[in-house]
């Protein structure tokens, strides 16, 4: 009987020594400072997609697009994460800023007599700015 006893205070010993407490974590929901900044880049990104669908140059649309594109499904992936309630990848804020980077690039070769160049640039520093106040807000 103490061989079982033994065996069971064993097993229980080693379990407790090979996990390891961990603090229960609120979901990365944020504060309301936070998803402020998280609705904010949204809207700015999404303004500054539709500036972008209305330039003229198609190779400046088509930077400027792609761009976007990367910035919105990193984005995506984030919020994934957030609702699920699982740690973001790293390199998702990184890809973020990759593509406002690309964006800003591309409507920087666009027309200065281009309306909707200018209305995407000031929406594109909006973003940025906004993806700014997520890195300092959202911890």
């Amino acid at each position: 009987m103490h061989a079982q006893q033994y065996i069971i205070a064993a097993l229980m010993a080693f379990g407790a020594a090979v996990t390891e407490a961990r603090a229960l974590e609120p979901r990365q929901l944020g504060d309301l400072a936070c998803n402020v900044a998280r609705l904010q880049i949204v809207n700015a990104l999404s303004a500054t997609k539709k500036n972008v669908g209305d330039i003229q140059d198609p190779t400046v649309k088509a930077g400027a697009q792609a761009g976007l594109k990367q910035s919105q499904d990193a984005i995506g992936v984030i919020g994934k994460a957030i609702i699920s309630g699982s740690k973001a990848p790293a390199n998702a804020r990184d890809d973020v800023a990759a593509g406002l980077t690309a964006t800003g690039t591309a409507l920087q070769g666009g027309s200065k007599d281009d309306k909707a160049v200018a209305d995407a640039t000031s929406n594109l520093t909006k973003a940025a700015k906004a993806g700014q106040d997520v890195v300092a807000k959202c911890k």
